[in-house]
């Protein structure tokens, strides 16, 4: 590889960080937050779209996290912060994807048998729909325009949600955007509201090392988000004179009229992202009703592909920036001045960080050290092996999976748990924890960098998937 190679170029600093230097090809240094066999394993590729993202209009700071690889213009895992422009490869397709939690009141794993884990797919598959566009079960929750145009603008708090249990409940929205200027955004919004989607998209019902029971729910803003983007990577392309099939190279500056519309429509598509995790958990609440009788209580919200304006606080001196994260997690700490008037003040707010499908969940708490990595920290494990790849290698090894699934015992408090029950008849391989990084190495590198702790850790006993 040579010269030629920037990951060759780059350099260890401590134990878990990385820099690759600025110089004359490189506008800002990129700090990596890797073990030793994390950057081993990185792709050559990965560390070239790091140095595209360094070389931005307006860059102040680029940072990897330890689950980066390889994604579209910029890498997953990455954060860029600017000061007056904004980077869509930086944000993607699925605008404010993100994680929700909630525990669900009075269950321990004690109550999970592997018949009620069964059953309670069977209801969750009656209330959300899953997978790609949107075939709407019986009792999924019908929505009016009206509430749809207002959860575009005000996102959960249109819908009665606390701020208290969500990164933020809405971005705003100036008075003079219109909802419907993306006419194919604007058409899924309605039939999509409260849909899982495709993908890597999941609800998960876990138990925490205490025996406890919570769910998770992965997903984004579905068609309304991704057609967004389609239509502003085209727009600026344009605007900055690209190919179209060079699209995700384009940037807009934030003044401009073009990333004033973007802005708008990035923040209507937020606004959805965030009120349909919590709509999506309304009828998890009634699958676990139904088939335990109990409720589940919202814990925390949070997205991994968005820009936001944040304060920046580097070397003492805070500074208004976008801080654009592409596949990572916002990560402040107590006294952050954003947390100001948040329950979260005094202890910094949760990161909800997924796994693989057998290997669990985390819940973090951000320290004193975030400040290195301007506030974040990772958005999962990582993938290793892209989807195609997966399908093609593991094809072989698909009983094996299926068996591994079927049969991992897990114990928790001295209760056994068998088996992750799933909606799919088989694993999907493009999702098996084969293709991901191990989610305890990843999350060590933050750990032993004093970005993060851990205050939960937590594994799967059924999981729901679309099936594309």
């Amino acid at each position: 590889m040579g010269n030629s190679s920037f990951k060759y170029q780059v350099q260890q600093v401590e134990e878990n960080k990385y820099i690759l230097p600025a110089k004359e090809d490189i506008k800002v240094d990129i700090h990596a937050f890797l073990s030793e066999e994390l950057y081993q394993a990185s792709e050559e590729n990965m560390w070239s779209q790091a140095v595209n993202a360094a070389n931005y209009e307006g860059v102040q700071s680029v940072y990897l996290m330890p689950d980066c690889h390889s994604g579209f213009g910029v890498p997953i895992g990455s954060v860029v912060v600017t000061d007056n422009t904004i980077i869509q490869s930086s944000v993607g397709y699925d605008i404010s994807c993100g994680i929700i939690m909630a525990r669900v009141n009075g269950l321990t794993a004690t109550d999970l048998t592997r018949r009620s884990r069964e059953s309670w797919i069977t209801e969750v598959e009656k209330r959300v729909a899953l997978g790609i566009g949107c075939n709407r079960p019986k009792l999924m929750p019908e929505f009016k325009k009206a509430t749809i145009e207002n959860v575009l603008r005000y996102g959960a708090k249109a819908i009665g949600i606390n701020a208290d249990v969500c990164e933020r409940q809405f971005i705003p929205v100036s008075d003079t955007a219109k909802v419907d200027l993306v006419t194919k955004a604007f058409e899924k919004a309605m039939p999509q509201f409260g849909s899982l989607g495709g993908g890597n998209h999941f609800i998960e019902l876990q138990v925490d090392q205490d025996g406890s029971v919570w769910v998770m729910a992965h997903c984004g803003s579905r068609g309304f988000g991704y057609q967004t983007a389609e239509y502003f990577f085209y727009e600026g392309a344009k605007q900055r004179n690209l190919a179209s099939n060079r699209r995700e190279l384009s940037w807009l500056r934030y003044d401009e009229p073009l990333g004033k519309q973007y802005w708008d429509h990035h923040n209507m598509a937020a606004n959805y992202a965030t009120a349909n995790r919590q709509i999506i958990m309304r009828s998890l609440s009634e699958a676990f009703q139904k088939v335990y009788n109990t409720d589940l209580e919202v814990y925390y919200d949070i997205s991994h592909n968005l820009v936001q304006q944040e304060t920046v606080i580097s070397n003492g001196v805070a500074k208004k920036c976008f801080v654009h994260r592409k596949g990572a997690t916002r990560a402040m700490p107590s006294n952050h001045p954003n947390l100001i008037g948040t329950k979260w003040i005094d202890t910094g707010h949760p990161c909800l960080i997924p796994g693989s499908m057998t290997e669990g969940a985390a819940i973090l708490i951000p320290q004193s050290n975030a400040y290195n990595s301007a506030c974040s920290v990772n958005h999962g494990a990582g993938r290793v092996m892209a989807r195609g790849e997966a399908k093609r290698k593991l094809e072989h090894k698909q009983e094996e999976i299926d068996s591994e699934m079927h049969d991992m015992v897990r114990q928790f408090r001295g209760v056994d748990v068998g088996g992750i029950i799933t909606n799919t008849k088989h694993v999907p391989l493009d999702e098996c924890n084969k293709v991901y990084k191990d989610l305890d190495t990843v999350l060590n590198v933050l750990l032993n960098n004093g970005i993060a702790t851990i205050s939960h850790r937590l594994y799967p006993v059924a999981v729901l998937k679309g099936t594309d």
